[in-house]
């Protein structure tokens, strides 16, 4: 009995500590309704970047318009690299580790063309402990770990263009 209310109390006490001390999860993206819906465009070689940063606008209610001339904000993204690099190698001179490297730009324009914002590259990167042995597998968890990759580009994203949104309705 006496152990179940320490903990209570203990789990009571770090709740209101951690209430008290600021911290703040990272909330949803939002883009003020005056500069939305947003057009997203990407060239062939970014069409999986820019579904995931429009799936990454639809779960934050930010509006994605499907032509241009409706949008108020038109956000440019590309898919800069893909990069494999080895970081250490086994006896055998095989790769043991090696990172994953995806980037990508981003830009703010008015419906105009005016440049807004931008471009910015943002870098994702992932270390991956490899099984020489295994080849298929190395394989298998390379794109796993890629479509991830992009998943977390395009949350990055989509905060980058949420901080243009909010420096352009500050400015004069």
């Amino acid at each position: 009995m006496l152990t179940k209310l320490a903990a209570n109390t203990l789990i009571a006490t770090a709740c209101l500590i951690l209430a008290g001390c600021g911290f703040a999860l990272r909330g949803d993206t939002s883009i003020d309704a005056s500069l939305q819906p947003i057009y997203v465009v990407s060239d062939r070689a970014s069409q999986e970047l820019s579904l995931s940063l429009k799936r990454q606008f639809a779960i934050n209610d930010v509006i994605v318009s499907k032509s241009r001339k409706n949008a108020k904000l038109i956000v440019i993204v590309k898919l800069l690299d893909e990069d494999k690099r080895s970081v250490a190698l086994d006896r055998e001179a095989r790769d043991a580790e090696y990172a994953l490297f995806e980037s990508a730009s981003i830009e703010l324009q008015s419906p105009d063309g005016k440049n807004l914002r931008g471009p910015h590259t943002i870098q994702q990167r992932r270390l991956i402990v490899n099984d020489p042995d295994n080849p298929v597998g190395e394989e298998t968890e390379s794109t796993i770990v890629r479509a991830e990759m992009r998943e977390q580009l395009s949350i990055r994203l989509a905060r980058q263009v949420e901080f243009w949104s909010h420096q352009i309705q500050e400015a004069p």
